[in-house]
């Protein structure tokens, strides 16, 4: 499958998270023989022309060399090519055969004949070497037997249904398994629908005609087997009690906790059979640290079945083959999923005025523009761009004017029609549902509408797989609080030269790793080989080199009133200081980070205290950025923290560039603040001042105590000023540092300091405010210290100095 990686991921020794969480591990050789593998398959294509000339100086040696008599060594019959057999019932049965040409046969037909056959051999030698890479693992059922030995299903078990489309039916086996895990019954495998497409908002359900058994459409001995990997047994519907040993029971009339409802009142029960599970569990009922391995497991067992995964690899090859250039077939391909069809129409409209006070404002939009989309994420016009969508139900003119744009856009288009196998235009729409979905595998880049169930579980399954995709839709992603695995990104900068400040890192780094909804990234400044680099790619943060376009000439900028300016921060002092603050505006333009719509940003001086999920910022989401107050509750916002819209930012980028060093101030914004803060609050002022970030996520130590805070930010004094104030009662952010131990500090410190048990330091700190929580001790160091409770800790004429000198 193509793979688009900028920057470098961590080992994964020290990683929380079990094997099977990640599909090359379940369904893939060892990483030592992938290795060799490819190793082999490197010198194959390097050495192709010396291995063509050394067997044709054989076949010379040979047509020179007297024959074998009758009584000789007898020549093999048979293959070295891949033909495929299409057989059975007037359908395409793909079967592979393997023949192989004697070199009597090469010597008849001459030089060029054998030539030709002997580079026909190599280039199969090489697609079955990458096929052992992609690995197309097949257990046995013996295999499957012995695994099932130590693994017996439990007395009580679950029937469940599936509903609607292909998607649907894939997320409905998911939930199914997973209240069978909640209520510690065995599940039982499902039948499937040929077709589910859904007119209304009624859910379809598989009946008569319309079901498929589940070996059709996936590898059903594969999907036991990688289940019983994980822990989980699943009956065939032949191991099961008959369906009338069943109690029926409607999910539907149970209420939000639907697994505490079943195990309560059906709890007796030992046969239990519930219609489609389908978005039945409510978010609140989800448990992510619980269901996530569960969910990836399932995920991940599902593969298709022998002839549509023979489609799929149909269609791949075909669509490299129409993307050539000068009649070389392309090497990758991009995927676009498509939602302009008559029901999605229909469907946003009813979605989007649901009256229960959710805000639904994302599902229909950028479709009829969507080439202006493809560009903000960077699909290059080079790559040829598959786009998927159900064409029987799209209005002929909609498809005519999206198409076109595309088209006079510069991208080489190509639809099914173009690639379908003719067998494949006959099967079920589910199964060219299925095929299209493992199609978008395979490609470079995919892009899809987060609202269509299809299009947001085929981005959560490639970026657990660490492939790229995005979503041209903007907003957010619907069904994520349903399916508890979608990891928000979260980015930070940080340099090898800070290393004071490195203890607070590792608590940010450890403490988001704790909760498992963020993906950490770094833009690394600096030496990686450091110990905190080191340390960064060992705790799996994706590290990023990025050099900035615009570095020379903001040090020239900054050059010019660099005396002038220190006063009003420090970081005028030192240009690698400058440039690395500066980092956070390039945030838009960082390839790895390009298949994102939102992104986390904070400073390196935070720790998270809660599990962070895009939908727990409000809706609607930021249009372009989100900040919140900096010490005062007023303009400008702190950039410690920023919720980013990096399409947005991308498409005001060049015009932001061009505020930012139109600067005569040597890159002091007045009236706005210095460096890349001062620059965010002047560029994006009326977004910012009409959808603040919400304080819960920007808590600073020397306010109230939040506890429904999710980040805290040390904000101004770090943990190592505040202790030092405790020693010697200085403090260089005036009465701030007295305000934070009068206000929440030591209730934060309490939380902070368990992710960071080998800094003695501050273990100090923790100590200290353990004493200062009582209120005798607290008076005494108080009536010691000079402590005031000052309710204004900043005099009014040191503000401007204070909230320019807080920053990093």
């Amino acid at each position: 499958m193509g793979r688009y990686r900028i920057g470098f991921r961590g080992r994964e020794a020290r990683s929380t998270r079990s094997s099977l969480h990640d599909r090359s591990q379940s369904t893939s050789p060892s990483r030592c023989t992938q290795s060799s593998l490819r190793a082999i398959l490197a010198r194959l294509r390097s050495y192709r022309i010396y291995l063509l000339v050394g067997a044709i100086l054989l076949v010379l040696l040979k047509l020179t060399w007297p024959r074998a008599g009758p009584g000789g060594t007898a020549h093999p019959e048979h293959p070295g090519e891949l033909t495929p057999q299409w057989s059975s019932k007037g359908e395409t049965s793909p079967s592979i055969s393997l023949r192989l040409k004697g070199l009597d046969d090469a010597s008849t037909s001459g030089l060029p004949t054998l030539a030709k056959r002997f580079t026909e051999n190599l280039q199969q030698l090489e697609h079955g070497l990458q096929r052992l890479l992609k690995n197309r693992f097949l257990p046995s059922r013996d295999d499957l037997s012995k695994l099932l030995e130590n693994l017996p299903p439990k007395q009580q078990t679950l029937r469940f249904k599936v509903c609607n489309g292909f998607a649907n039916q894939r997320l409905s086996v998911v939930y199914g398994v997973l209240l069978a895990q909640r209520l510690g019954r065995t599940p039982v495998l499902p039948v499937l629908m040929r077709d589910g497409v859904q007119r209304s908002d009624a859910t379809v359900l598989a009946h008569g005609a319309n079901k498929v058994s589940f070996e059709d459409v996936y590898d059903l001995t594969f999907f036991l087997y990688e289940l019983a990997k994980a822990g989980i047994r699943m009956l065939e519907p032949h191991e099961a009690p008959r369906p009338s040993a069943y109690t029926e029971v409607s999910l539907g009339a149970l209420g939000a906790n639907v697994s505490g409802a079943l195990a309560t009142t059906y709890g007796h029960l030992q046969h239990l059979s519930i219609d489609c599970p389908l978005f039945k569990m409510s978010p609140g009922e989800m448990n992510q640290r619980l269901d996530e391995p569960i969910i990836w497991a399932v995920l991940d067992a599902l593969r298709p079945s022998h002839l549509p995964y023979l489609y799929v690899e149909t269609m791949q090859n075909a669509i490299k083959h129409l993307g050539a250039v000068n009649g070389k077939p392309a090497t990758r391909y991009n995927f676009l999923h498509l939602r302009l069809e008559n029901d999605w129409v229909e469907h946003c409209k009813r979605w989007s005025n649901i009256p229960d006070g959710v805000v639904r404002d994302n599902c229909y939009n950028n479709t009829e523009t969507i080439d202006v989309q493809l560009r903000l994420f960077a699909f290059s016009t080079n790559v040829p761009l598959y786009v998927a969508s159900y064409w029987n139900d799209v209005e002929p003119e909609r498809a005519k004017k999206v198409m076109g744009r595309l088209v006079d856009a510069g991208y080489r288009v190509i639809t099914s029609n173009d690639v379908f196998p003719e067998a494949m235009k006959a099967e079920d729409r589910e199964i060219r549902a299925l095929v299209e979905y493992y199609v978008g595998f395979g490609a470079s880049r995919f892009i899809g509408n987060s609202v269509s169930t299809f299009a947001a579980l085929s981005l959560l399954e490639r970026r657990h797989q660490r492939l790229w995709a995005a979503y041209y839709n903007g907003g957010n992603i619907p069904v994520a609080p349903y399916l508890p695995v979608h990891k928000l990104p979260w980015v930070f900068t940080y340099n090898s030269w800070s290393g004071k400040y490195d203890y607070m890192l590792k608590a940010a780094v450890r403490s988001a790793a704790h909760f498992n909804t963020l993906m950490p990234y770094c833009i690394f400044d600096g030496n990686t080989s450091s110990s905190i680099g080191r340390w960064l790619v060992d705790n799996n943060v994706t590290m990023i080199r990025h050099v900035p376009s615009w570095r020379d000439e903001l040090l020239k900028k900054a050059q010019s009133r660099m005396k002038d300016n220190v006063q009003h921060s420090h970081l005028y002092k030192k240009p690698d200081m400058l440039v690395s603050t500066f980092q956070r505006v390039d945030l838009p333009v960082v390839p790895i980070l390009d298949q994102y719509t939102y992104v986390l940003y904070t400073d390196a001086d935070v720790y998270f205290r809660r599990a962070i999920h895009l939908d727990d910022f409000g809706l609607p989401l930021p249009r372009s950025v989100s900040m919140s107050y900096e010490f005062y509750k007023m303009f400008p916002y702190n950039a410690g923290i920023i919720m980013a819209n990096l399409p947005t930012m991308r498409r005001n980028y060049k015009a932001f560039l061009a505020m930012m060093l139109d600067n005569d101030d040597g890159l002091y914004y007045p009236n706005y603040g210095p460096a890349d803060q001062g620059i965010i609050n002047k560029f994006y002022e009326h977004d910012l001042r009409s959808q603040m970030l919400n304080q819960a996520f920007n808590t600073k130590p020397y306010n109230d105590f939040d506890p429904n805070a999710f980040l805290i930010h040390y904000h101004g004094p770090k943990p190592h000023e505040y202790l030092s104030y405790l020693e010697t009662g200085k403090c260089d952010f005036y009465s701030v540092c007295e305000q934070g131990f009068l206000k929440s500090l030591c209730q934060y410190v309490v939380e902070w300091q368990v992710y960071i048990p080998e800094e003695t330091e501050m273990l100090r700190l923790g100590d200290s405010c353990t004493w200062l929580t009582n209120p005798t001790i607290m008076a005494v160091f108080q009536k010691k210290t000079g402590l005031l409770a000052q309710n204004q800790a900043v005099p009014d004429d040191k503000r401007q100095e204070f909230t320019q000198k807080q920053r990093l």
